[in-house]
């Protein structure tokens, strides 16, 4: 409106509006606003404020716009803190509501509706479809979101209506709600955006474990080109971004060169292919050597079942300490659910009394806030005894037997992609050194998929302290001298 008032043509010749805070509640925008029209010779008219002309009109008006701007700061601080409290009973805030939600009112304050978050099961299901689709995909190997995008479109699915695109899912994949609680990042009274210590996390319903959620962001994570690039994530070779080159000067990682025009290939070291000889003198091997020795390895120093009830013997008793632990949290959560309860049978007892009137505010207020926990419990018990359920599942040295056959099945598997998965899952490092390889991994990744009983380990070996291979098996192909499997082309063997 401004620019059209103010433009060469001079087509507009008032401005009426109904009163000043109708034109600016800032009093640097009301000025520059004010001067802008003014120059180019138009008149601003308050229909209900008469500030007559003259340089005493001009004062009333800017002291109005002082006013109004006041006025406009005041509601902003109420409405920040306002929207802060209503976080921090459990209420929703507004804005977009995630797929697989919808907004129910939870209470009434006198005529304001506290709303929450509930499941909508038909999308809910799509959700956890996705989550069960990025790390797993339909035969082992995970998707990513334009993959998944073009699978849920090929079977029908929509999103409220709509295409899944690339963009949304990224968004699903990343919403933090699905776990149980998404934060409320309302300004300060100051006005300043909260950092994610500040944030006002508000509980929600449930849609899929906060284990498989992390999950999925550790595989996206790893997967991201920027941290690991496409070459790594999806190329043939097995050991790409895991076999680097164990010279303590160098460090630097494996890659693959051929020989014979292209009838051989081998891991060598980066440096040395870039021209960086004289900073490695670290040799060669060939491709299928290397990787001969690796599942070898696996095999028979850590798929055995002594060696592995050895390394997982400690998950009965985690998964007994864990057990204990909910079933104290349950207890506690029951407790608190029942004394909850009692108050607002109390309360009913002051009402039906006429003790106290249902119209008192203070009445409304209590009502509402034990109401909210009651039902804030009810979902932590059920979340809990889900729990429960699940981890009655005993794990025996039988069981790791049949988990320690599978993992052999998989690494023995045709499909080199599934086979470079699982062995992502064990390895996370093969270090090649003139006369040893040192093949170190993540014992925790192991735990993981024996306990949760994952299809598919997702390609991404995590980064833990926990290893399979202490000290001193570290090297267990120690002082075998990689030069002569070279010049014998035979696979390494471990001593």
């Amino acid at each position: 409106m401004i620019d059209l008032a103010t433009g060469s043509e001079h087509p507009v010749q008032v401005v009426i509006v109904y009163n000043l805070n109708r034109f600016a509640r800032h009093l640097l925008t009301q000025f520059v606003a004010e001067h802008r029209l003014q120059n180019a010779g138009v008149r601003l008219i308050s229909i209900t404020e008469d500030f007559g002309p003259g340089p005493n009109g001009q004062m009333m008006r800017s002291m109005v716009a002082i006013m109004n701007e006041k006025y406009a700061n005041g509601a902003s601080l109420f409405t920040r803190r306002d929207r802060r409290t209503n976080a921090r009973s459990g209420y929703w805030n507004g804005g977009t509501v995630p797929f697989g939600y919808k907004t129910e009112t939870a209470a009434v304050e006198g005529n304001k509706e506290r709303k929450k978050l509930a499941i909508v099961e038909h999308e809910a299901a799509v959700v956890r479809r996705i989550y069960a689709l990025a790390p797993h995909g339909l035969s082992g190997q995970p998707m990513g979101t334009r993959a998944i995008a073009e699978w849920l479109a090929a079977n029908g699915y929509t999103m409220r209506g709509k295409p899944f695109f690339h963009s949304a899912l990224d968004g699903i994949l990343t919403q933090p709600h699905y776990r149980g609680a998404y934060p409320d990042k309302t300004a300060a009274d100051n006005g300043r955006v909260p950092g994610p210590e500040d944030w006002i996390w508000v509980e929600c319903p449930q849609i899929v474990e906060p284990e498989e959620a992390e999950t999925v962001a550790a595989i996206r994570a790893k997967a991201a080109p920027a941290k690991t690039p496409p070459r790594i994530t999806n190329g043939p070779t097995l050991l790409t971004g895991l076999a680097v080159c164990d010279n303590p000067a160098c460090g630097r990682g494996l890659t693959i060169r051929t020989g014979k025009g292209g009838q051989y290939s081998y891991y060598a070291c980066s440096a040395k292919i870039n021209g960086s000889a004289s900073r490695c003198s670290c040799k060669a091997i060939r491709e299928e050597q290397l990787d001969d020795v690796l599942l070898e390895a696996l095999k028979e120093r850590i798929l055995e079942p002594p060696r592995l009830r050895e390394l997982l013997a400690h998950v009965v008793e985690a998964l007994d300490e864990a057990n204990e632990r909910r079933a104290h949290d349950l207890q506690q959560a029951r407790a608190e659910r029942t004394r909850a309860e009692t108050a607002i049978g109390k309360l009913f007892e002051l009402v039906e009394t006429d003790l106290m009137s249902p119209r008192d505010p203070t009445v409304a207020k209590r009502f509402a806030e034990h109401r909210t926990k009651v039902a804030s419990l009810n979902d932590t018990i059920e979340s809990l005894e889900r729990q429960i359920a699940k981890g009655k599942r005993r794990i025996t040295p039988e069981i790791i037997d049949r988990f320690g056959n599978m993992l052999r099945e998989k690494l023995e598997a045709d499909d080199l992609v599934l086979r470079k998965a699982y062995v992502r899952l064990i390895v996370g490092k093969v270090g090649l050194g003139n006369d040893q390889i040192t093949i170190c991994g993540s014992k925790l990744a192991l735990e993981h998929a024996l306990v949760r009983g994952d299809r598919h380990p997702g390609g991404v070996v995590p980064s833990f302290d926990r290893e399979w291979c202490p000290e001193e098996e570290l090297n267990w192909a120690s002082k075998r001298r990689k030069s002569d499997a070279i010049n014998n082309e035979i696979p390494l063997k471990p001593s």
